[in-house]
């Protein structure tokens, strides 16, 4: 009877694991699928860091101020693959930015693609 007990506490443990990771990938969950939006700003920060990358992006409103976006993409190896590495973009530089938007409106989103002068970088989720 303990054996049967503890199969079934480590198949719960199993299945709450699974689902933990697979709610860690639901982009669905918090960006809109449906929107896509081009953002135009200068970099602040680059976060080269496991499990997503992100971008702080400082973006121009049209009455003169400006909004930082928090930005989040694939993993670091996945733009690593790409040519992306933690010294390819620096503060101050322009960049324009494709997002998913984040669905409760705030500042956010995930990227889909990053263009730097000539250079387009298009963001599978791995």
């Amino acid at each position: 009877m303990s054996s049967r007990i503890a199969g079934l506490v480590v198949l719960c443990g199993v299945l709450m694991a699974g689902g933990g990771i697979q709610a860690h990938h639901a982009v669905a969950g918090v960006y809109d699928l449906n929107k896509e939006m081009v953002l135009e700003g200068t970099l602040k920060q680059l976060h080269f860091t496991n499990p997503h990358v992100s971008i702080e992006l400082t973006v121009p409103n049209p009455d003169g101020t400006t909004t930082d976006w928090i930005l989040t993409t694939a993993s670091v190896q996945n733009l690593t693959r790409q040519g992306i590495n933690k010294t390819s973009m620096k503060p101050g530089e322009p960049l324009k930015i494709k997002i998913l938007p984040a669905k409760n409106g705030n500042p956010a989103g995930f990227i889909r693609s990053i263009e730097q002068g000539d250079k387009e970088f298009k963001i599978s989720v791995d």
